[in-house]
């Protein structure tokens, strides 16, 4: 198939032969032949998509040329680009999704069941197929090639990074995608990380990728380039690439796509190639959306959406740092669904922006997470945060495979000018700063059973981890005891210097911030501290103690807790007290049980 993008602003200027008086014809030749030649094994290697992934829109070279066209139109006529840094555009360009069939790992489909992921994937379905008593190490056919998908979909990106380099093993020696042993020596791990970041958030570029890297051995010493500029067209040209030649009618009747991946298919084949005006991408339907395809429409809403947040934090970025600035920075019409109906029509309704929305948040939370849900008895708040604490601990058993009664919970009262606090600390897990704002804020969102769980900690999943919390609730009863609450915590394999503190202030009502933690506020190992001010001293009325009259605290937590997998212990300023040791409901008496 003969390439679609020789007439395209960027290759004209870059790779296509400038004529006779070109004083740098030689390299701009060898960098043009070596990516054409790379692009025809590409091909090879994205026609093996479909087989592992159906039910995908379009990811062939037809896909992969069409990203040049789109580079071209977002960056502008006159966006400055040299030869080798079009070079490593259009090899990332090539590699960015050629790692979504099994035909990208050398070592097939026993390598890829040996990843990480495959185990945390396979474990994952297993268990949603209780009723099945489904073996994650022997999963039946229809199992496996749904792991099959989901893995080679999470892993994509990452091997895309090691696929440029990569050889598979032929008669007569080995092949690779890129040809050239000098240009692959040099280039290939920057473009590896380059077609790898298109999966990453637009923060992480400058960080992950070199600020520069200089001409190869055999190219002029002004072909310099910039990762981070190249990565940015690479990542906006495969977000905006979305029409109908992604999702073709013929082919969408033959593969009958399904669920989400259909709505995909449906909106993409209304839709023509976007135009620039100013600096805009215009989006326009051929057909109108009728009223079966309103969802399809929805999603076609967010999709651009997720456009224009892309364009902005791109630009945001190349400003910032000084980068040349791409010319298209906008997505008409996405400012509301009633103005992107004029280029994307409907018929036979309107889409107004009518969505379910919870306008007051902390009081559905204190009516769901607190007395409502908990009743008036505030030590419920207490034996939550001691479940999330033995979660923490489980969760690092796991991962250090360290022996089943290791961990331990600390509850203090610590007396203080402005109150009485409660402590509960823990040798977990711990958190880092993308769970302590994300999942612990989301209100009914469970850590444990969201996908962050096994990007943050590779293996648990596999190793299997049952976590008792599953609504992602409990957190928030700590309300229940005061309005101010700080939650510290530092990852098990972070630096102490690493540790954060989450504060609230005043309650579910205010805004919390998150801050470095205090040298004296960090967990010495790894793990979690939840501390609040009491809002009623423990045995007051109200207070923590006050209905159970004549207990100690150590009684209360056993009572509160008597069958878990951590050693609970409660520390007063004279000593510590084991309240329960980990475990030991299975070895101690009846008796001894059920007095706690």
């Amino acid at each position: 198939m003969p390439p679609s993008f020789p007439d395209t602003t960027l290759w004209t200027k870059t790779l296509a032969d400038q004529g006779k008086r070109d004083p740098h014809a030689a390299p701009r030749r060898k960098l043009r032949e070596t990516l054409l030649g790379m692009r025809e094994k590409a091909d090879v290697l994205v026609q093996e998509i479909p087989k592992s992934i159906p039910g995908l829109t379009v990811h062939d070279i037809t896909h992969l040329d069409a990203l040049w066209e789109m580079a071209s139109l977002i960056a502008g006529e006159d966006y400055p680009l040299n030869p080798a840094e079009a070079f490593v555009f259009g090899a990332a360009v090539l590699l960015h999704d050629s790692a979504m069939s099994l035909a990208a790992y050398s070592d097939g489909l026993r390598g890829l069941q040996a990843t990480t992921e495959w185990r945390d994937t396979a474990a994952t379905i297993a268990r949603r197929e209780e009723d099945r008593r489904v073996d994650p190490d022997a999963l039946p056919p229809d199992l496996e090639s749904e792991v099959l998908a989901a893995v080679l979909r999470a892993r994509h990106a990452k091997q895309a990074e090691t696929i440029a380099k990569q050889g598979w093993a032929a008669p007569g020696g080995t092949e690779y995608l890129l040809d050239d042993g000098e240009l692959r020596a040099f280039y290939g791990e920057v473009i590896g990380k380059i077609a790898h970041s298109h999966w990453w958030s637009v923060s992480e570029l400058e960080a992950r990728l070199p600020l520069k890297v200089g001409a190869g051995r055999s190219l002029p010493g002004g072909w310099a380039i910039d990762p981070v500029k190249i990565a940015c067209l690479l990542r906006t040209a495969d977000a905006a690439h979305l029409d109908a030649r992604r999702a073709p009618r013929f082919m969408m009747a033959i593969t009958r796509p399904r669920g989400h991946s259909e709505r995909h298919w449906s909106f993409q084949n209304k839709l023509g190639p976007p135009e620039r005006e100013n600096d805009s991408l215009v989006y326009t339907s051929g057909p109108s959306f009728g009223l079966e395809d309103a969802e399809a429409w929805w999603l076609c809403f967010d999709t651009l959406c997720g456009l224009r947040k892309e364009l902005d934090e791109v630009d945001i970025l190349l400003a910032e740092t000084g980068r040349p600035r791409l010319q298209v920075r906008q997505v008409a019409g996405v400012g509301s669904p009633e103005r992107l109906a004029k280029y994307i029509r409907t018929e036979g309704w309107e889409p107004a922006d009518a969505r379910l929305t919870v306008s007051d948040i902390p009081a559905i939370i204190e009516m769901l997470g607190g007395k409502k849900l908990y009743g008036d008895d505030p030590t419920i708040a207490l034996r939550e945060l001691i479940q999330n604490a033995c979660d923490a601990i489980r969760a690092r058993r796991v991962l250090e495979d360290r022996p089943p009664e290791w961990g331990e919970v600390r509850i203090r009262f610590r007396e203080t000018a402005e109150g009485t606090w409660l402590e509960v600390a823990d040798n977990g897990i711990g958190m880092g700063r993308r769970i302590l704002t994300g999942p612990l804020l989301n209100f009914g969102q469970s850590f444990w059973r969201s996908s962050l769980m096994t990007d943050e900690f590779p293996g648990l999943s596999a190793g299997g981890m049952r976590a008792t919390g599953q609504f992602g609730i409990g957190f928030f009863s700590v309300f229940m005891l005061g309005d101010r609450v700080t939650v510290t915590s530092r990852r098990y394999d972070a630096a102490a210097s690493d540790a954060l503190t989450l504060e609230f202030g005043a309650g579910v009502a205010g805004r919390p911030l998150v801050r470095p933690a205090d040298p004296a506020e960090r967990p010495n190992d790894g793990g979690s501290v939840v501390r609040v001010l009491l809002t009623l001293p423990p045995g007051q009325p109200g207070g923590l103690l006050w209905l159970w009259p004549g207990w100690q605290p150590e009684a209360l937590i056993a009572c509160l807790a008597p069958a878990v997998d951590a050693t609970l212990i409660f520390e007063s300023d004279v000593e510590s007290a084991i309240c329960v040791r980990a475990g030991d409901w299975k070895t101690i008496s009846d008796q001894s049980l059920l007095s706690r």
